[in-house]
């Protein structure tokens, strides 16, 4: 009898000591993988830290859906990035076939429709003045990866609930940014042209780990007009996946013979 007290006694306290043992673990590899989600104002001079995404090369899948005055496309949007070069996107409806791929370069942007076989290329100056918004390369890389257009540097912080604000000016635009405090990531942008007074807000959510960098799996973006009569255009990217690559990646991009240029 005593014998079955003791086989009790250290059966109960095998299970408790795996049940430490597992909770110790379940704690290490929790705070292994927020380790990103600290705090955000670092100890040294009390400065704001934003958590941009850091890659030299990116490949994503996402779910798109954009709407505008002229059209409006849903479908898959195949990704690929060198950091601070190259934007490549192959457009799909579905069911595996590529309708358009997109190539935007420091200076331009490519676009071939294998639908209607026709492709367009515009400088940034010239697809900026189509939009009626001053687009930059640095800006469009920003917005779908989620990162800061231009770092903080020492700019007025207000706190308001979990969020920190503040603003900035570079050339004609202004940038007010929302840096949640527990994320440690920009949660929403605001970016006006001065000259033209339109606008493009864009909110990032779902944020998840890739390659141990937190990257926004749900990105919101709206362009307004103030031109009367102007549809607001309104982009949302819901990523699939996404890889931080350690080799060198491909952008292929040729413009077929028989292809007529818009």
């Amino acid at each position: 009898m005593h014998l079955n007290l003791l086989i009790r006694k250290l059966s109960r306290r095998n299970f408790w000591n795996k049940q430490l043992t597992i909770a110790l673990l379940a704690l290490l590899v929790l705070s292994g993988c927020n380790k990103k989600f600290s705090d955000i104002f670092d100890r040294v001079g009390n400065r704001l830290v934003v958590d941009d995404v850091e890659f030299t090369y990116l490949t994503a899948k996402a779910k798109v859906d954009f709407d505008s005055d002229k059209q409006s496309v849903s479908g898959t949007a195949n990704m690929r990035i060198q950091k601070d070069s190259i934007i490549w996107v192959s457009l799909s409806p579905g069911l595996g076939y590529e309708a358009a791929r997109i190539l935007i370069t420091t200076d331009s942007v490519f676009i071939l429709n294998k639908h209607e076989k026709t492709y367009m290329d515009f400088s940034f100056p010239e697809l900026s003045k189509k939009l009626d918004f001053d687009l930059n390369y640095s800006l469009v890389e920003s917005v779908i990866i989620g990162n800061l257009i231009y770092p903080y540097v020492r700019e007025r912080v207000v706190k308001s609930g979990d969020m920190y604000t503040y603003s900035q000016v570079h050339s004609a635009f202004q940038f007010d940014n929302y840096i949640g405090a527990k994320t440690m990531k920009l949660e929403k942008v605001n970016v006006k042209d001065t000259l033209t007074n339109n606008t493009v807000s864009v909110t990032y959510s779902d944020f998840q780990l890739v390659n141990e960098e937190v990257f926004p799996f749900l990105i919101k973006a709206a362009l307004e007009y103030q031109k009367e009569g102007k549809k607001k255009t309104t982009i949302d990217l819901e990523y699939k996946q996404a890889t931080i690559e350690e080799k060198p990646i491909k952008f292929p991009f040729n413009v077929p013979q028989k292809y007529e240029h818009k």
